[in-house]
């Protein structure tokens, strides 16, 4: 089973807005990351933000939750191509901008799975501390997954400078301009 494009962004819009809006006193600032232009953009507005997303076909997008004027979470929307599987991370900062916990989502279609996972982040490692599974049709509890059920394989960032964005997080203004675009960085 697929999902038609507009679904899935639709969805990821969805989902990601939940993310954006778990810190209603806090400033936010909403990526994409727009691939036939090989760059990630800033908008510092939801609406014009959403707009993008669908005009792009945005498959990773992420929100910047600031608090008490620094970065205290980053959270990361990613899809594949063919809608089998969706990646919801949740980064949390230290005052210091370090990262220190990623709360991990992922919903697989084939195998109808949905995993939960929790990450400490210290001295640019992440630990497993948590993991529970669902069947993502019905939200039941799975009790065992078999050596087969495959999970998407993405990266968990240690440190903010990995992200693919990462230029844009130490722009100047980044908070205040409507619109702030960074080429991606050549894979090395």
């Amino acid at each position: 089973m697929k999902y038609s494009a507009a679904a899935l962004v639709g969805f990821l819009l969805l989902f990601q807005s939940g993310f954006a809006s778990a810190q209603a006193n806090a400033s936010k600032v909403f990526l994409l990351e727009d691939a036939g232009n090989n760059q990630w953009c800033s908008y510092n507005t939801e609406p014009t933000w959403k707009v993008r997303v669908q005009e792009v076909g945005a498959m990773a997008v992420a929100t910047l939750t600031y608090s008490n004027d620094h970065l205290s979470q980053i959270a990361v929307t990613e899809t594949d191509e063919s809608g089998d599987w969706m990646v919801y991370d949740r980064y949390f900062l230290d005052e210091h901008g370090q990262l220190v916990k990623l709360s991990r989502l992922l919903n697989v279609l084939p195998g109808d799975r949905s995993v939960s996972q929790t990450f400490s982040i210290s001295n640019g490692k992440a630990t497993k501390t948590a993991t529970s599974e669902k069947q993502l049709s019905t939200g039941k509890s799975v009790t065992s997954s078999t050596a087969e059920d495959w999970l998407p394989d993405v990266s968990i960032e240690t440190a903010a400078k990995m992200f693919p964005f990462s230029a844009l997080l130490s722009r100047p203004g980044l908070r205040t301009s409507p619109k702030s675009c960074v080429k991606i960085p050549a894979a090395q």
